[in-house]
């Protein structure tokens, strides 16, 4: 995955700061809110799941493959996607394309046996499930993951939103070209 899609050119920045006429720059207070954000982001990944960044990663891969295939029906509401994961441990959906070690290790740059290792280490918290045909899925213990920590994440990103457009970052980065 390229690097280059999420670069933000110098004009952006700086239009960033003029277009708020005759106020104080609001920049540093957004990047303030988006840090601590992800502080907290950071720690309760640590603290709730009990895993490392590298392997939150890793899961999320396997999650955006199920939101992928889940997303081909339509899109769910909270209820129906925590229906949808249910189904998916109890092995009541197929993906059409498999999830393998090697294709989260190209799609995340980092080795194949650094992939495995810790994808064998979710197994063994039973959040991810490896099924040597039908690849790598959610486990059952996803299931609180998805309750709990999705849930709690959601309300988080919803106060930053709420302080971004408060202070008018959130219009400023909507209109960045």
């Amino acid at each position: 995955m390229s690097l280059d899609k999420t670069k933000m050119d110098n004009d952006n920045i700086v239009a960033f700061e003029k277009n708020r006429v005759a106020e104080k720059p609001i920049f540093s207070n957004g990047l303030y809110s988006w840090v601590m954000f992800v502080i907290s982001f950071y720690s309760r990944i640590k603290e709730k799941l009990n895993i490392d960044f590298e392997s939150f990663i890793i899961l999320q891969v396997v999650v955006s493959h199920s939101l992928y295939e889940a997303n081909k029906d339509g899109n769910k509401s909270f209820n129906e996607l925590e229906q949808h994961i249910a189904n998916i441990i109890q092995n009541n959906v197929t993906h059409k394309n498999k999830l393998t070690f090697a294709s989260i290790a190209e799609v995340l740059q980092i080795p194949r046996e650094t992939v495995r290792r810790k994808v064998m280490s979710l197994k063994n918290k039973n959040i991810l499930f490896v099924h040597n045909t039908n690849g790598i899925k959610l486990g059952v213990g996803y299931k609180e993951i998805y309750k709990d920590f999705v849930s709690q994440t959601t309300l988080d990103i919803s106060t930053l939103m709420k302080k971004w457009n408060k202070s008018g970052v959130l219009e400023n980065l909507l209109n960045i070209k």
